[in-house]
């Protein structure tokens, strides 16, 4: 029987070879031996190499490829494993025959502490980790460092901030062709996390520092608690890096916590343009100052320039100013906006609640009041002054907000509102809203999308048609019904009649297919389908539109170009229209 340890340095070799590299990867070397599965991923870890046009060359080349042969075997326990490289002069040639041999298994794994053992519940975590390397299974190295590796975490879980692993010994025994790993930690001292202050103390005010706390004063230390509370500072966009640590502990083992911070620029400025054909160009630009007030933040001054819409707005952003992960906005905001139905200008005051959109559950609401003058209206409204609430419920299941992947999204939105000034009413506009995705493929080659919007307005004072016709439903745009004018679909009756456009309910959705050729290429094709209406018995009545997009990724984003061609005649003239925007449809 032959002992010996194997060295961390060659597990962690082992699993960094074992990974594949690119698939235009070509050797000159023939493999042999072993089954096909073996062949196969011993060619793919071999370098892109030239034909050997010598006998050294040949020489030269067969004998790396033995040695990523023989890391790649020993990482997949195959340690009785030879590998014999072979060359040839006339003509060069190199080549490998491989051995494998039995693979060796995972004998009774042990763990063993250094220093105290932790308490009996975190202790039985991490012994569960060794569960990745049970007796009988094939030794793979990349498990005996999974396996250390969570059984780590299981301990900073526990409340153990600095326990850190010991050197192992992975004991392999040739006569009896096992693996045995002995895993040793240093557990430290169990943690309680205190107060949080800033380094420097000057960037933020006290005060605001504390409602960042999201832990009770005393609570066992939890890494998820201090990464939440990272998240929470740099979403306000105040800083450019933040870190923590933990302060010496109390006679209590209590720690506080120091965030360790480096604040941003004062003054942000941003640019953005798109473009359609059906909505015309557009340019926003927006100034922030950030911090504002020492309490993360921002000042913002935005405008928009764009054929249908111009918007001068200023509004006062305060992160976590309604709890952790919900956002106070006060604002004022002067509009004209110009859709195929009507012209509005006018002026609107504001104040929100807005839940972060990485919540997974996320609750919005506030209140806007309006004064708005409407010109080329057939209908009686012409000015309004409405005072709205609204409440905005969102489930959100995805990861990437401009791009997802998997998931989902549901939303739910209820607006109930007071209007006077040409008819005095009141009203309720609710919406609902379902999105979902899913990516085939091992690097999300295809994603399916698809979404679905219905809403209605009902009148619980006065007459519906009466609503002003900003607040009424349409269909047709970017975000709607591709192919169609903005806001263009709706019962064109109305227009007749001599009443305010728009419709008083709306259902749309679309389907979209996804290909990513590239590392950053990408297309689409897709169908949008949607109609506003007056009565329910009309909503099954869709103008539809077709077409297909290019995709870019930006790193951030991606930017899109979409060509989309009306299939009903009644809401467009036009042959196709172009879209050109960040991130994706919907």
């Amino acid at each position: 029987m032959r002992l010996f340890p194997v060295l961390p340095a060659a597990l962690a070799a082992a699993v960094a070879l074992a990974a594949p590299p690119a698939a235009w990867a070509d050797s000159p070397v023939v493999v042999e031996g072993g089954d096909k599965d073996m062949r196969d991923t011993i060619r793919d870890l071999l370098p892109d190499r030239e034909r050997p046009s010598s006998l050294f060359d040949a020489e030269r080349i067969a004998e790396e490829a033995a040695a990523r042969a023989r890391v790649w075997l020993r990482s997949e326990g195959y340690y009785g494993a030879t590998v014999t490289p072979e060359a040839t002069e006339e003509p060069p040639a190199a080549r490998l025959i491989i051995e494998a041999g039995q693979r060796f298994s995972f004998a009774d794994p042990s763990l063993a502490y250094a220093d105290a053992t932790p308490d009996s519940a975190t202790d039985l975590e991490a012994r569960n980790a060794l569960s990745l390397v049970p007796e009988g299974a094939p030794a793979r190295s990349g498990a005996v460092l999974e396996a250390e590796a969570t059984a780590l975490a299981a301990l900073h879980n526990g409340g153990y901030p600095d326990a850190a692993a010991q050197p192992r010994r992975v004991v392999v025994d040739h006569a009896a062709n096992s693996v045995t790993p002995a895993y040793q930690f240093d557990a430290g001292a169990r943690a309680y996390l205190g107060d949080v202050r800033a380094e420097p103390s000057t960037i933020f005010r006290p005060g605001f520092i504390d409602d960042l706390q999201n832990w009770g004063h005393g609570e066992t230390y939890s890494p998820d608690a201090l990464t939440r509370l990272r998240r929470d500072l740099s979403s306000t966009g105040a800083v450019t890096s933040v870190s923590t640590r933990l302060d010496q502990p109390n006679a209590n083992g209590v720690r506080d916590v120091i965030l360790e911070i480096e604040p941003a620029r004062r003054n942000a400025y941003e640019l953005g343009l798109s473009y359609s054909t059906t909505e015309g160009a557009g340019v926003v630009g927006q100034w922030t100052r950030r911090n504002f007030t020492g309490r993360a933040d921002s000042l913002i001054t935005s405008a928009t320039l764009a054929e249908l819409q111009q918007e001068l707005s200023v509004a006062l952003v305060r992160p976590h100013a309604a709890g952790l992960g919900h956002a106070v906005t006060i604002g004022v905001s002067a509009e004209r906006e110009a859709p195929a139905a009507y012209t509005r200008q006018g002026l609107a005051l504001y104040a929100n609640v807005d839940a972060s959109t990485r919540l997974r559950l996320g609750r919005s609401y506030g209140l806007r009041l309006s004064a708005d003058q409407y010109d080329d209206l057939v209908g009686s409204v012409n000015e309004a002054v409405v005072l709205s609430g609204f409440y905005n419920l969102r489930h959100d299941t995805t990861e990437l907000t401009l791009d997802p992947l998997d998931g989902s999204i549901l939303e739910v939105r209820v607006e109930p509102s007071v209007s006077s000034g040409d008819a005095t009413l009141g009203f309720v506009r609710a919406s609902a809203e379902a999105r979902g995705y899913e990516s085939f493929g091992r690097e999300n080659t295809l994603t399916l999308a698809a979404r679905i919007r219905a809403g209605w307005l009902e009148a619980v004072a006065g007459s519906a048609d009466d609503v002003p016709p900003d607040r009424r439903f349409y269909a047709g745009g970017g975000g709607s019904v591709r192919g169609y004018e903005y806001n263009s679909i709706y019962p064109l009756e109305r227009d007749l009649l001599g009443l305010t456009p728009g419709g008083q309910g709306v259902v749309e959705g679309s389907i979209e297919a996804r290909w990513r050729f590239a590392s950053r290429l990408g297309a689409v094709a897709f169908i949008d389908g949607g109609t506003a209406f007056d009565d329910w018995a009309d909503a099954g009545d869709l103008s539809f539109g077709v077409g297909v997009g290019l995709r870019y990724d930006l790193g951030f984003a991606p930017l899109r170009f979409d060509v989309a061609v009306p299939l009903d005649d009644e809401f467009s003239s036009d042959d196709y229209a172009l879209y050109i925007s960040i991130g994706q449809a919907f």
